[in-house]
């Protein structure tokens, strides 16, 4: 399934129990296009409503959206293409417009399973998808072990204190 231009009244999606799911390429998610290497390959995405009972026994809405496949990062140290594996799975908590959103305490934060989002009439799909993708990459992604940058030439970057050794020794 195509997810441009596809949205849902998520309020209503979670109420009936709908389920949907498909793949999107990588090129079709332009916020995500700044941490990736290259926008080879697609993400395998799934999103499921249904009403849940919230911590004071009332019924929530709520969606659920999974996500999985390979992205290359850019690593932070030598700036080559780093693999990724991307799997997601987390609940949506929606909050309908004007309602207040509920009050969490650091304890309610840690024990938490839901994120609270704002019930939309018509929410993108593509936007849940990409937020999702978005927010499961590393702050700082790096290899274990890099090995020293390369010029253009191929020879092994210099060290810039290399040059202050040799007058050190004169």
């Amino acid at each position: 399934m195509q997810l441009s231009g596809i949205t849902i009244d998520s309020l209503e999606f979670a109420r009936s129990g709908r389920k949907m799911s498909g793949s999107v390429a990588l090129a079709a998610l332009q916020r995500l296009a700044d941490s990736l290497s290259d926008q080879e390959g697609e993400l395998t995405w799934s999103i499921r409503g249904e009403m849940s009972e919230g911590l004071n026994g009332e019924r929530q809405a709520c969606l659920w959206i999974q996500l999985s496949g390979e992205v290359r990062l850019v690593c932070q140290r030598c700036l080559a293409a780093l693999p990724f594996s991307l799997a997601v799975e987390n609940c949506l908590l929606l909050i309908p417009s004007g309602e207040p959103w509920p009050e969490e305490t650091l304890e309610d934060l840690l024990t938490s399973s839901s994120d609270p989002i704002e019930a939309l009439p018509a929410q993108p799909l593509l936007d849940l998808v990409e937020d999702e993708a978005l927010l499961a990459l590393p702050l700082a992604p790096r290899h274990a072990s890099c090995g020293v940058p390369e010029h253009d030439d191929g020879r092994a970057a210099a060290s810039p204190f290399a040059q202050l050794a040799q007058l050190k020794k004169h």
